[in-house]
């Protein structure tokens, strides 16, 4: 019986593990002010990859009733992201949807005002009431975006897309801190200290191994 259940539990975890879907969004894409796109629907395990294009963009996490401010409760914040040229940030900020409750996001950078502009999105919106329309409205007579003072919530990831050239090895995932970034939402300067490690390749293995011990024991 015991064996059954560590089998049964290492499948599960492992249909869970292939079912979720990467939903890319880029962040200032062609020189807008937005994200594209702006309204997205996710599942629970589903991963949000933020990617930033120029000039110098964030995202933040916040509640529909306080326009261009971080969430009360939970969240994240990518930190500002500084691109040049046409390219793409050397990292996508990812993070894993836990809740298919609506969740807002906007950007932090208060040069040309970009959350008053509609620089905003969300996931899982509703038709009616609550709606991204109404939240960019609102939006509207806020006097100024502000962010949270460092990155957390999601994770820093190595973009393949941004790189000439490409690896079978995965990402690893970069852990960062922003030290000069406080509240202001201006972000022109990004001072991190960051940690990195093959996180996405760790979680993946170990539900791998459960599947295969769980299918040994089975099988035995």
């Amino acid at each position: 019986m015991r064996a059954t259940t560590l089998a049964t539990a290492a499948v599960v975890a492992l249909a869970s593990h292939a079912n979720a879907d990467t939903i890319r969004i880029d962040v200032g894409q062609n020189n807008a002010l937005a994200f594209s796109p702006d309204s997205v629907t996710a599942k629970v395990g589903d991963i949000l990859d933020f990617h930033f294009h120029a000039i110098n963009h964030s995202v933040v996490m916040g509640d529909f009733d306080t326009p261009c401010a971080p969430a009360k409760t939970g969240g994240f914040f990518s930190g500002f992201m500084p691109v040049s040229g046409s390219g793409e940030a050397d990292e996508s900020f990812q993070v894993k949807v836990n809740s298919t409750d609506p969740i807002f996001f906007y950007c932090a950078q208060n040069t040309f005002s970009h959350c008053k502009s509609g620089m905003s999105g969300v996931v899982n919106g509703p038709s009616s009431g609550n709606t991204l329309a109404a939240y960019q409205s609102a939006a509207k007579n806020v006097k100024s975006a502000s962010n949270p003072a460092s990155v957390f919530g999601g994770s820093l990831v190595a973009d393949a897309s941004s790189s000439p050239t490409t690896s079978a090895a995965a990402a690893a995932t970069t852990s960062c801190t922003v030290t000069s970034n406080s509240g202001g939402g201006n972000g022109y300067k990004r001072s991190t200290t960051c940690t990195s490690g093959a996180g996405s390749v760790q979680v993946s293995l170990g539900i791998v191994a459960a599947f295969t011990f769980g299918m040994a024991i089975l099988m035995s």
